[in-house]
């Protein structure tokens, strides 16, 4: 995961719900066509992966070979015709094995296989039949469409013979709408009429039900003459071509070719991720373009639909249809949509412009959320939710710039994974603040009450620096790089406005100081009773303002007083101090503290001649050590 900015790291740790796509995030996008229904006959297909040297296409029943079926020539002729991705043998870079690799869309991609599998090749098509026109996949059309001019005679028997012919792919339902005909397995064209569609709507739910992408090819005879101008919009161009008379059944119309069916896996670990995502709290909804059908199975095989319980029409699965009954770019109020959102985890045939719809409508019953995104119109939906998460590996420049976190895998796991390091950091932080605050708190509570007790302050201005760098900063460091604890997933997220301290830190931050400060203003005490003989700042310095005998001064390795000073009495401070007696003066001079009384006095000569300077002095200098070793 490549966090764009650091706000959604804490922003993670309180996520409520991902919205996230199906193809490449839940699943592998490594789709595979297994299934085919050409013309009311079921047609299987062998191998696996992109080998097209691997496994054939036979028909369900019986087993013959279905390569010479005119049906499934036409549809699998139509679905590459009508795709821009490739297949090629290129050396593996690690091992040097030559293997099968499809450079294009993964959708196309097992179309392309299947269709080398019966000896179609785009190369070889394009030979013959040459493309003059496209209009590409649109999430509102849900559709592709080419348009190729045959330029010399083709082996596929279902184009036309001269002039142009358009090939389409697309959702099944849209497709079938605009159909009039449809190509049967041997490849004669028969009319689509209501009973017919019904048949074809009913294996699309069957293939559907059993987690199979479908996709539906059909293609029509445009005759000589492209039926739109060239400056047309694309979509006033898409209606003439869909809706063009067909050149050799003379309906308006397109002529169904058949239905493919593909597998798209799920990741490993996605059903073990979503489980962990519900433990944490956080919710699971996918938003996909698929069918209905295959969208309430994905969902079911990687538990955001819970089998047992799910039932069709319960409001856990949703058409977005639904979202914008009138027209689609009239959605339900915000009552209705709110209630819709509220309890639906499967959102199907969606736009990328139903998405920031949802968005909008999470965000207003307060869901904290992070939402998935690879094209350029899922950008809006990305910038409008908590967290944006755009596509690495197929996702758009546009997308990733709108983002605030970039999956380098496209996995949804990572997710997951990140929501829970989103959360360890966030409590890391909490512990850091919690640990300064408290400690901080505390030498505050100490100083002011030296001051307000006349007690000498406990600690000089380099003693505090020296305590936030060698004691306070490395535990907070170690506090916030704190592994996650095993319940950091099983707990509910945290409300996005909630503080990093709350009420019940701030009562752990109070004692802590107060116990903190007991301890140590209590040590403190009696250290200054030890060393200077006195608690009070008056008392201690009482042998400067004429009420101290004495100072006592200990050795630097020693437990015990060696010697006792003996200070001077002064009254008033006009009464000259008697001197110090030689033998008091001689263990003062083995002392540490004698270095420091000579900066009063440029030798010891001067002592001797000045005794009231020397006396003054080194009681002075005698406490100011005292209090200094009581601090230490």
């Amino acid at each position: 995961v490549l966090m764009r900015k650091i706000a959604a790291v804490e922003t993670l740790g309180s996520a409520s719900i991902i919205c996230t796509d199906k193809t490449g995030t839940l699943t592998e996008g490594k789709m595979t066509l297994i299934k085919m229904h050409v013309g009311g006959t079921d047609y299987d297909i062998g191998g696996k992966g992109f080998d097209p040297t691997v496994g054939k296409i036979t028909r369900n029943e019986g087993g013959a070979d279905g390569k010479p079926d005119g049906g499934v020539q036409a549809t699998l002729g139509s679905a590459i015709l009508c795709s821009n991705t490739t297949l090629k043998q290129e050396a593996d870079p690690d091992t040097g094995v030559m293997k099968w690799v499809p450079r294009g869309n993964s959708s196309e991609a097992p179309l392309v296989v299947a269709a080398a599998k019966v000896g179609l090749q785009l190369d070889d098509l394009e030979k013959f039949l040459k493309r003059v026109y496209e209009i590409p996949f649109s999430s509102s059309r849900k559709m592709m469409v080419t348009v190729t001019e045959t330029a010399n005679k083709s082996n596929l028997g279902h184009v036309a013979p001269d002039g142009h012919t358009a090939h389409v792919k697309g959702a099944p339902n849209y497709i079938l709408d605009e159909c009039s005909s449809y190509m049967a397995a041997d490849g004669t064209v028969l009319p689509l009429d209501d009973e017919a569609k019904k048949k074809f709507m009913d294996k699309v739910d069957e293939l559907s039900s059993q987690a199979l992408r479908v996709l539906a090819i059909a293609c029509n005879h445009l005759g000589k003459e492209l039926p739109f101008d060239p400056e047309e919009e694309t979509d006033a161009k898409f209606k003439k071509i869909v809706k063009h008379t067909c050149a050799l059944t003379g309906r308006v119309g397109l002529t169904l070719c058949g239905l493919c069916a593909s597998i798209d896996p799920e990741r490993d670990g996605v059903k073990d991720a979503v489980l962990q995502s519900k433990m944490a709290g956080v919710r699971v909804v996918m938003i996909t373009g698929d069918y209905l059908k295959t969208a309430i199975a994905i969902a079911k095989n990687i538990n955001i639909l819970n089998p047992r319980t799910f039932v069709e029409g319960n409001g856990e699965a949703t058409d977005c249809g639904a979202l914008r009954p009138v027209r689609d770019d009239e959605y339900l109020s915000n009552e209705d949509f709110d209630k819709m959102t509220r309890s639906t985890s499967v959102f199907a045939r969606a736009k990328p412009e139903d998405k920031l719809e949802i968005v909008k409508s999470l965000q207003r019953q307060g869901w904290v959320c992070a939402m998935t995104g690879d094209g350029v119109n899922d950008a809006p939906a990305l910038q409008r939710a908590d967290i944006g998460v755009a596509m690495g590996l197929e996702g758009t420049e546009v997308a990733k710039g709108a983002s605030d976190m970039i999956l380098t895998d496209d996995n949804f796991c990572s997710i997951v994974k990140a929501i829970e390091k989103g959360r360890i950091i966030y409590a890391g932080i909490q512990k850091f603040v919690s640990f300064i605050m408290s400690v901080h708190f505390a030498e505050v509570l100490q100083i002011f009450l030296c001051i307000v007790t006349s007690v000498p302050v406990m600690r000089q201005p380099l003693q505090i620096l020296f305590l936030i760098l060698v004691t306070d900063l490395p535990p907070s460091i170690a506090l916030g790089f704190e592994p996650g604890e095993a319940l950091t997933m099983k707990r509910a997220p945290r409300p996005k406005t909630q503080p990093v301290v709350m009420r019940w830190m701030w009562r752990g931050i109070i004692a802590n100081g107060v116990i903190l400060t007991i301890c140590i203003f209590c040590t403190y005490l009696i250290a200054l009773w030890a060393y200077a003989g006195a608690f009070q700042s008056d008392d201690i310095t009482g042998g400067i303002l004429g009420n101290r005998e004495k100072c006592t001064i200990w050795n630097k390795n020693d437990w015990t007083p060696t010697m006792d000073f003996t200070c001077s009495t002064l009254t008033g401070m006009t009464t000259p101090a008697p001197s110090l007696s030689s033998e008091d003066l001689e263990k003062f001079k083995s002392e540490e503290i004698w270095e420091r009384i000579t900066t009063w006095a440029p030798s010891a000569t001067e002592l001797e001649i000045d005794e009231t300077k020397r006396n003054i002095e080194g009681c002075r200098q005698c406490v100011d050590t005292s209090i200094r070793r009581a601090r230490t």
